[in-house]
């Protein structure tokens, strides 16, 4: 299957009956929102259950120019950061090139809010 064929049903499965057309995209939009197909089929939940049964209670961060952990009580950051550890968003930035990209971060902020409330949380219990 065509890549940008592939692209354009996944971005219909996150978008509903929005149709998509990833052939009008510039390059860098089409780079960047294919960067975040991953939201498809993201579970926060599943995902952070599948990380600490390996033994990985790092958080998710955004790569943004000034890091941010979604969910992380700012004032509990620092000791999050150096207990827990932490790992950068797949295709997170603060580089917004389009809507369509805008409301992907959106949503990629929202799965890490949810992940990262877990994990901070059996992290903070386990380090006790």
């Amino acid at each position: 299957m065509k890549p940008i064929a592939l692209l354009s049903i996944l971005l219909f499965g996150l978008f509903g009956c929005q149709e998509i057309d990833v052939s009008q995209m510039s390059p860098e939009e089409r780079e960047a929102v294919t960067s975040l197909a991953w939201l498809k089929n993201a579970d926060a939940t599943k995902d952070a259950d599948t990380a600490i049964r390996r033994g990985d209670h790092r958080l998710i961060a955004m790569a943004t120019r000034s890091p941010t952990l979604p969910g992380v009580p700012v004032e509990s950051s620092s000791k999050a950061k150096s207990v827990c550890g932490i790992r950068y968003l797949e295709g997170s930035t603060d580089a917004v090139v389009s809507d369509l990209h805008l409301k992907l971060l959106q949503e990629a902020q929202k799965y890490a809010e949810q992940f990262n409330h877990i994990m901070l949380k059996r992290c903070l219990d386990r380090s006790k």
